[in-house]
């Protein structure tokens, strides 16, 4: 028998077995038929299709279409994966210790981590790795990249660089070693002497540098903390509760999780007093923070200890387990949800929205022994999308009877969105186009920039003009996208020569109007060129403290707070709906 033949029929028998078991321990009548169904489904296209199939894509496409009735985070993980989420986990790998990307095509170092042997080697932002152990990189991917790159501490890489400003590519041989992926990449304090300290993620590290952190700013007497988590999408639960212990008092509930086993049913407090549980503390939230980083959030709002200041948080409360496979896959499945001290759920429910969803929102009035299996089929019809229906969040209260509001992620405290960036502004990010300029320009300038503090001259706004006219920069702005839209009018309803007269005079405003948006983004501008060398010839420290503390509109927004006692204590009053 055939290896392809021997592992679908092997899937087939698991498959089989699994029926068996749960003819026992479920509803006999619908699940022993299914699985007898996809046994048939799968005997059938092995036997009779036309094309040969990859069994193996076969057996993934339909774990992945199970998977995909239920929620967002379930999923199948396939070796990779699952190295790829121990990785993030434990917060540490074997590599040369550079951030990449794909500029241009070619795999670009975005930025070397200090300390590393990338670093030690002189790799710079902006090198061009166009090959790895001689292979060429032109057209290889990020992930393809990584694999490539990581591997055995104390092993040699090898990588041919293509830098600006050098005539020819050259080798760089680079050990690799133990990679630390630092959670709390930076901690500071104001020129207003506010303390400031970002924690990026939830590995094993973050408690332990968040703490070394809150104590040297404590040292320097602050007159308050942010703790910045925004975009911080998660990790470990036990680092969420000790991180959240370090701002409350011994033995407050931080979170609970409610699941079908008892093991999944459980609450967790914390151990001790916290090193900072007095003081003004502002937590910095977005859409990007999510899982560890709204228990976080929620406990601290929950409990009165600070507030909350940003936009609504993404609503990601849904507990994984990972339940090992054979060949080395794994079952991430959810098997809780979180609840905050104030009784909400964290997570977003929209999931179960879904038309094909296979979760049961509500058994009462289903017998699971006698469900027709095709009735959903039928019966099933997609979200009405012109429902003008607005459910209000529902209100719940913190420890003191504060007002907050359920339905998913953290409402902040105080809301606070950066102003909309311009369409210009977001085609020279989307682009990288003040990176690609940046790394041209310090090649030949660097002797310009003996500081981290320095500014952004005329000259070198100039500079960037000619730049962009090089690279042939274009970008549709709003109102070119009207004047499109009435030209094809135009054509089809044949306008007359008045009214066309008019619209070309309307035209050539827009062009002047496009110029002139750019000198309106002058101050976005040099903020992005600035970002982009400080980053260069400074690094990733000065880079907060030249930019992020210095002109990030919600730590000035969080700083202005916590210098005014009256405004940020009025915050905490108990009232009705703000």
């Amino acid at each position: 028998m055939s290896k392809r033949l021997s592992y679908l029929f092997t899937v087939l028998a698991i498959l089989g077995i699994l029926a068996i078991a749960y003819a026992f321990t479920g509803p006999a009548n619908t699940i022993f038929k299914q699985f007898k169904l996809l046994e048939s489904v799968f005997s059938t296209i092995n036997r009779d299709y036309v094309d040969p199939v990859d069994y193996r894509k076969l057996i993934k496409g339909a774990i992945d279409g199970i998977t995909s009735t239920l929620d967002p985070h379930t999923v199948f993980m396939i070796p990779k994966h699952l190295s790829d989420l121990q990785t993030e986990t434990k917060g540490k790998f074997g590599g040369l210790g550079i951030q990449i990307g794909m500029r241009n095509k070619w795999l670009t170092v975005i930025a070397p981590m200090e300390g590393t042997p990338a670093f030690q080697k002189g790799i710079k932002a902006g090198d061009q790795i166009v090959k790895i152990e001689g292979e060429s990189t032109w057209g290889i991917t990020t992930d393809q990249a990584v694999l490539k790159l990581r591997g055995e501490p104390g092993t040699d890489v090898t990588i041919t660089i293509a830098r600006e400003g050098e005539p020819e590519p050259f080798d760089v041989t680079i050990t690799r070693d133990i990679i630390v992926i630092n959670p709390v990449p930076f901690y500071g304090v104001t020129e207003s002497n506010i303390g400031y300290i970002r924690l990026s993620g939830f590995s094993e590290l973050a408690t332990t540098q968040l703490k070394e952190g809150l104590q040297e700013l404590r040292s320097k007497k602050t007159k308050g903390i942010i703790l910045d988590i925004r975009g911080n999408s998660g990790g470990l639960l036990q680092q969420a509760i000790a991180v959240s212990n370090l701002f409350l008092q011994e033995n407050s509930l931080v979170v609970y999780t409610q699941g079908k086993s008892e093991f999944e049913t459980r609450q967790f407090y914390t151990e001790n007093n916290g090193i900072y549980q007095h003081g003004p503390l502002i937590v910095l939230v977005n859409v990007g923070s999510a899982s560890a980083s709204e228990i976080v959030a929620g406990a601290i709002q929950d409990h009165d200890r600070g507030l909350v200041l940003g936009t609504t948080t993404f609503g990601k409360g849904l507990v994984q387990s990972v339940r090992r496979l054979p060949q080395g896959t794994a079952l991430k499945i959810t098997t809780a949800k979180y609840y905050i001290p104030s009784g909400r759920c964290i997570q977003r429910e929209d999931y179960l929205k879904n038309p094909k969803s296979a979760i049961i929102t509500s058994t009462e009035a289903v017998d699971l022994d006698t469900l027709d299996p095709w009735n959903w089929l039928i019966k099933s019809k997609s979200p009405d999308t012109d429902s003008t229906e607005v459910n209000e969040k529902p209100v719940f209260y913190t420890e003191s009877g504060r007002i907050v509001y359920g339905g998913g992620g953290i409402t902040p405290d105080i809301h606070f969105e950066n102003s909309i960036i311009k369409r210009i502004e977001a085609a020279l990010e989307r682009k990288a186009l003040f990176f690609d300029f940046v790394v041209k320009y310090t090649a030949k300038h660097k002797k310009l920039f003996n500081s981290p503090e320095f500014e952004i001259t005329d000259d070198i706004i100039i500079d960037f003009r000619e730049f962009l006219k090089e690279k042939k920069f274009t970008y549709k702005s709003r109102a070119e996208e009207l004047a499109e839209t009435l030209d094809s009018i135009a054509v089809l309803d044949s306008f007359t020569e008045s009214t066309m007269l008019a619209y070309n005079e309307f035209c050539e405003q827009i062009e002047h109007e496009k110029e002139q948006e750019f000198n309106r983004s002058i101050p976005y501008i040099k903020r992005g060129i600035k970002r982009e060398i400080v980053r260069n010839l400074f690094g990733e420290k000065e880079l907060y403290r030249q930019i992020v503390l210095k002109t990030d509109p919600a730590v000035l927004k969080a700083v202005e707070i916590l210098l005014d006692n009256e405004e940020y204590n009025e915050s905490f009053l108990v009232n009705e709906k703000k």
